[in-house]
C-alpha cells in the first residue's frame, strides 16, 4: 500500500490531503495537524499502522501544507467547519479524530457540539485552554498593535523576540498571525465537559507549548478520557517515541 495525494474544494478553499486506503479496512482515521506544520508531520506512523488495516487520512489544513490560503481572517469555527464538511465530503462515517496541538483545538470544538460521526478521539499535546500567563497575553496585544512597524528585515530580529513569547513554532507563517490571534483567544475550557467520546489524551512530559497541566485539566473535564504521559518526550510525542505512541495509540482504538 502506498499513501496517495488528492485535492479537493471545501467551503470554496482548494484543501489537500494524503490518504492510505487497504482492501478491508477496520477502522477510518483523520490525522489533524498542528499549526505551523502540515500533514507529514504524521508520516512516521504510517509503518507503524498500515499493517493494522487503518483507512489513514491526512488532511493539510487551509493555510498549510499545500492546501489554499484563506483570503479571508479564519478563527476556529471556520476550521471547524472545513474538518466537517471534509468528513462528510468523502463520506468519513465513524472515524477516529487524532488532534495535535492546533489540530487538537478543532478536535475539541467539533466532538464538542456532539458531532455524531466522530467515534473516538485522541488529543495529542492539544492546544485550547488558555494560559494564566499574562505576559504571553500582553505580547499578543503587542504584536498586533505594532505589526505594521515590523515588516522592514531589519525589525525581523525584534519580531522574532516578541513572537518567542507566544510561541516560537509560529513564526514561519506570519501571514497568517492574524487568524492565529483570533484562534488562541478562544478557551476551550468549558468544552471540554461536553465531549462524551471514548478519549486518549497524550502528552509529552517536557513541553513547553502546550503545558502538562494541560493534558491534566482535560483529563479531569472530559469525562470517558485516559491520560498517557512520555517522559521525555516534547511536543511532539509521536516523533520523539513513535514506537510507544504507535502501541498506545493501537491498544486504544
Amino acid at each position: 500500500m502506498t499513501v496517495r495525494n488528492k485535492s479537493i474544494i471545501v467551503n470554496n478553499l482548494l484543501v489537500n490531503y494524503y490518504y492510505l486506503e487497504p482492501k478491508n479496512p477496520k477502522k477510518t482515521l483523520l490525522f489533524l495537524h498542528g499549526w505551523g506544520t502540515d500533514s507529514t508531520s504524521w508520516f512516521g506512523l504510517i509503518d507503524k499502522l498500515k499493517n493494522e488495516q487503518y483507512q489513514l487520512y491526512f488532511l493539510d489544513l487551509p493555510g498549510f501544507g499545500r492546501s489554499q490560503v484563506p483570503s479571508n481572517t479564519f478563527n476556529l469555527d471556520d476550521y471547524v467547519k472545513i474538518v466537517d464538511q471534509f468528513i462528510h465530503k468523502l463520506g468519513l462515517n465513524n472515524a477516529n479524530l487524532i488532534g495535535h496541538s492546533f489540530g487538537g483545538r478543532i478536535a475539541i470544538k467539533l466532538t464538542a457540539g456532539g458531532a455524531k460521526f466522530i467515534d473516538k478521539i485522541i488529543l495529542v499535546d492539544a492546544a485550547g485552554i488558555n494560559s494564566p500567563n499574562s505576559i504571553k497575553k500582553i505580547a499578543l496585544l503587542l504584536a498586533k498593535m505594532i505589526k505594521p512597524f515590523f515588516t522592514p528585515d531589519f525589525m525581523q530580529p525584534l519580531r522574532k523576540k516578541l513572537y518567542f513569547l507566544i510561541g516560537s513554532e509560529y513564526l514561519d507563517h506570519f501571514e497568517l498571525s492574524k487568524i492565529f490571534s483570533r484562534v488562541v483567544s478562544e478557551n476551550l475550557t468549558p468544552l471540554l465537559p461536553r465531549i462524551k467520546n471514548q478519549t486518549l489524551i497524550v502528552w509529552g512530559s517536557r513541553d513547553t507549548t502546550t503545558p502538562i497541566y494541560y493534558a491534566e485539566l482535560m483529563k479531569k473535564l472530559i469525562k470517558r478520557s485516559k491520560l498517557v504521559i512520555f517522559e521525555g518526550a516534547g511536543h511532539f510525542p509521536f516523533i520523539d517515541d513513535p514506537g510507544r505512541f504507535a502501541t498506545e495509540f493501537i491498544k486504544f482504538l
